[in-house]
């Protein structure tokens, strides 16, 4: 994993943690936990990564979700005390520093009722020492296949082969 990136995923769990957000990183991150990175594409010009978190869409989970982001980007905080929640609907979307940071309700193949036996079965990484929430392999494979997307499926075919786990630097 590359510096950057890793140093984003430390430093945004960091503050998820601290805030005690409920949440998991899916997408690339879980991909690349599972030892199959795969770079986004059709990124704009400024970003070079994307991380997708899914958390808890409660009203309680979420104010804790919003403290974090706004620690970690302070310019937002007054728009993001604005956002009217809904459990449903409320995506939270936003780019600093070269990344794109997409917050979830719910994924294709999950919703908010299953986030907390998704959580229950999480792998927890590691990035100097900071513990980081990982949706379980199986789990990732249920929702790529839901998504279904040509790169899903190669992505489905490369978490089949590897049996890694773990970020490394």
């Amino acid at each position: 994993m590359e510096k950057d990136l890793a140093d984003g995923i430390k430093n945004l769990s960091s503050s998820l943690n601290k805030h005690k957000v409920k949440y998991m990183f899916v997408g690339g991150v879980a991909i690349s936990f599972y030892g199959s990175a795969r770079p986004s594409s059709n990124l704009p010009r400024d970003i070079d990564y994307d991380i997708d978190v899914w958390y808890l869409a409660t009203n309680e989970n979420f104010v804790k979700l919003t403290k974090s982001i706004a620690e970690i980007s302070p310019e937002l905080e007054d728009e993001l005390k604005k956002i009217i929640f809904d459990p449903k609907k409320t995506f939270i979307k936003f780019n600093l520093e070269g990344f794109h940071f997409d917050f979830l309700p719910n994924l294709v193949a999950f919703y908010r009722k299953d986030f907390d036996k998704c959580f229950g079965k999480k792998e927890i990484g590691e990035i100097d020492g900071v513990q980081i929430n990982i949706i379980s392999k199986e789990d990732l494979l249920l929702d790529k296949e839901k998504l279904g997307r040509d790169k899903d499926l190669a992505d489905i075919e490369n978490l089949k082969k590897n049996s890694y786990k773990g970020f490394s630097r």
